[in-house]
C-alpha cells in the first residue's frame, strides 16, 4: 500500500488568458490494483468543489462552470475503455478565480484512495499608460510645483513597480490601490515647476512586472510667455549710413501672435517702416533717430517687452578685418607657446644644474679651480694684476666671506658680521713708502685721497664663536696675499 502514490507537482502558475496542465498521474508499483474512479476537486474556504470526474463505466464529466475550459489532456482516459493512470487537466483562458488548491483523488480496490494537491497561481500581467497631467502646463512666474506626467499600471497582480528616467529635475509621488478582484494599481505622477527650460523635454516611465520591462514616454508641452530680445544695433550708426533695421526675436509657447513698437518719451519717426518685428530706416541716419526703442510682444500667455539704446555717432567706426583679428589671435598664442617652452626650458636648466651640485661630493669641490670674474682681475686704470706666485694663496675679501669657496670643515656664516674679518691684519711698525703698484682713489669734486700701504703679509685668525671650530691640530693658520684697492 505505500508504494501506491499520486503524483503531482508542487506548484504550477500562469496569466491570466493563458493556459496551464495540473499534472497528476498514479504510481502503481505493486499490481494488481484497480482504479475505479478519478477525480478533481476545488479547495475553496476549507471545503471542496468537483472540477472533472473520470470513471471508467460512466465516461467523464466536468463541472458547468470549466466544462469549457477543463478538459484530460490524456485522449485515453476519453475511451470507452479507458486507462487512468495518467489524469492530467488542462486550464485554458485562466482566469484570477482559478488560482486556488486542487486536489487529484484515485479510488481503488482494494487499496481505497490516494490523492495529492497542487497549487495554481494566477498572474494578472498590468496595462500601462502614459499621459500628461493637464492637457494644458503654463508656466508661472511663481516657482509652484505641479504635476506634469502620469504613469500607471493597472491591474497587475502581484502589483509593478514605476520609476522615472528624464533630464529634467523633479519628483515623483507614487500610490497604490488594491482592486476588488484581487489586482493592484500603481499610479505614479512625475513633479517639477514649468518653465520655459522644461519645453520639449521627454519623461519615460519604466514599469517593471516580474522580469518584464515597460516602458512609455511623453514631450512636455510647457507653454510661457515671450522671450524678447532686439537685434541689428551694432553701436556704428553714423551720420548718413543706409539701410539699418531693428529685429525683435521672441521665443514663445504658443507663438507671438502681435508685435508692437515705441520710442520711449517720443514719436517713432515718419521714415521708419515697420512691419511685423522689423523695424526698418528708410534713408540716410540723422540725430534725429536716436532714442529708445522697446517692441512688446504678445502671445495667448501674456506680454514680454525689450528694447535697445540707439545712438548716432558722426563718423563710421574703423573696421578690424576678421583675417586680421584671427592673424593677432594667432600670434599671441604662438607667443604665449614660445614663453611656456622657454621657461620650461630654464626650469629644467636650474634643476639639472641642481642636481650636478648635489652629486659632487666634497673633494671634487675643493679640486675645482676658482673661476674668477673679469671684474675681480682689472684695476681702476685697466690694468690686469700680477700673477701670483702661487695662486691658491690668493683670495679676495669677497672670497673670503663666500661659503661655496671656502673649504667646508672650516668656513665662516654665510654672512658672517663684520666682526668675524681681522680687525688688525697688518703688522707693521711704520707705513712703508709707497710702491708702483700702489693705486690711488679719487673721488669725483672731491680733496680727499686715499692711497692705501703695500704691506707684505697679514695673519688670519678664527674667529672665536660659538659653533665654529677652530682649524685642527696642524692646520697653519691662513695666511692673506697681498691686497690690490680699486
Amino acid at each position: 500500500m505505500n508504494a501506491q502514490s499520486v503524483e503531482m507537482d508542487d506548484g504550477k502558475s500562469g496569466y491570466v488568458g493563458s493556459k496551464v496542465d495540473l499534472r497528476c498521474r498514479f504510481i502503481n508499483s505493486v499490481p494488481p490494483v484497480k482504479i475505479s474512479q478519478v477525480t478533481w476537486q476545488k479547495l475553496v474556504n476549507g471545503s471542496k468543489q468537483n472540477v472533472a470526474i473520470a470513471n471508467p463505466s460512466l465516461g467523464v464529466s466536468v463541472a458547468p462552470p470549466y466544462r469549457e475550459r477543463v478538459t484530460f489532456k490524456n485522449a485515453a482516459v476519453r475511451r470507452r475503455t479507458p486507462t487512468l493512470e495518467d489524469t492530467t487537466i488542462t486550464f485554458s483562458s485562466l482566469r484570477l478565480a482559478d488560482e486556488a488548491t486542487y486536489i487529484c483523488e484515485y479510488t481503488t480496490f482494494p487499496a481505497g484512495n490516494r490523492e495529492n494537491t497542487v497549487n495554481l497561481t494566477v498572474y494578472a500581467r498590468p496595462t500601462t499608460q502614459m499621459s500628461l497631467s493637464t492637457p494644458t502646463l503654463v508656466a508661472r512666474s511663481t516657482n509652484l510645483k505641479t504635476p506634469v506626467a502620469t504613469c500607471v499600471s493597472a491591474n497587475g497582480k502581484p502589483p509593478g513597480t514605476i520609476r522615472w528616467e528624464t533630464r529634467v529635475p523633479g519628483e515623483a509621488a507614487t500610490r497604490e490601490y488594491r482592486n476588488s478582484d484581487g489586482t493592484f494599481t500603481v499610479q505614479s505622477d512625475y513633479i517639477l515647476v514649468p518653465s520655459r527650460e522644461t519645453h520639449q523635454e521627454t519623461l519615460t516611465c519604466v514599469t517593471t512586472y516580474n522580469d518584464e520591462i515597460f516602458t512609455d514616454s511623453v514631450t512636455l508641452d510647457i507653454q510661457y510667455e515671450p522671450d524678447v530680445s532686439v537685434d541689428g544695433f551694432d553701436g556704428n550708426w553714423y551720420l548718413n549710413r543706409e539701410n539699418v533695421q531693428l529685429s525683435c526675436q521672441a521665443d514663445a509657447n504658443p507663438a507671438v501672435s502681435l508685435y508692437q513698437w515705441r520710442l520711449v518719451n517720443g514719436t517713432i519717426p515718419s521714415n521708419v517702416e515697420i512691419r511685423d518685428n522689423v523695424l526698418t530706416f528708410k534713408g540716410p541716419i540723422t540725430y534725429d533717430l536716436e532714442g529708445t526703442y522697446v517692441c512688446d510682444a504678445t502671445n495667448s500667455i501674456g506680454t514680454r517687452s525689450a528694447s535697445v539704446e540707439i545712438g548716432i555717432i558722426e563718423k563710421p567706426l574703423p573696421q578690424v578685418a576678421t583675417s586680421d583679428v584671427i592673424s593677432v589671435v594667432a600670434l599671441l598664442l604662438a607667443a604665449g607657446v614660445l614663453m611656456g617652452i622657454t621657461v620650461t626650458v630654464l626650469v629644467l636648466k636650474i634643476r639639472s644644474r641642481k642636481d650636478d651640485d648635489s652629486n659632487d661630493s666634497p673633494s671634487q669641490k675643493l679640486s675645482q679651480p676658482v673661476r674668477k670674474r673679469p671684474g675681480d682681475d682689472i684695476q681702476h686704470s685697466g690694468k690686469f694684476y700680477e700673477e701670483l706666485p702661487n695662486t691658491a694663496d690668493y683670495v679676495s675679501y669677497r672670497l673670503a666671506c663666500n661659503k661655496e669657496d671656502y673649504p667646508e670643515p672650516y668656513s665662516p656664516p654665510i654672512n658672517p658680521p663684520l666682526s668675524f674679518l681681522p680687525q688688525h691684519p697688518y703688522h707693521s711698525s711704520q707705513p712703508p713708502a709707497a710702491t708702483s703698484s700702489t693705486t690711488t682713489f679719487t673721488q669725483a669734486n672731491s680733496k680727499n685721497t686715499f692711497s692705501p700701504p703695500s704691506h707684505t703679509t697679514a695673519i688670519f685668525k678664527y674667529p672665536s664663536v660659538p659653533g665654529l671650530s677652530s682649524p685642527p691640530p696642524g692646520v697653519a693658520p691662513y695666511t692673506f696675499p697681498k691686497e690690490q684697492y680699486v
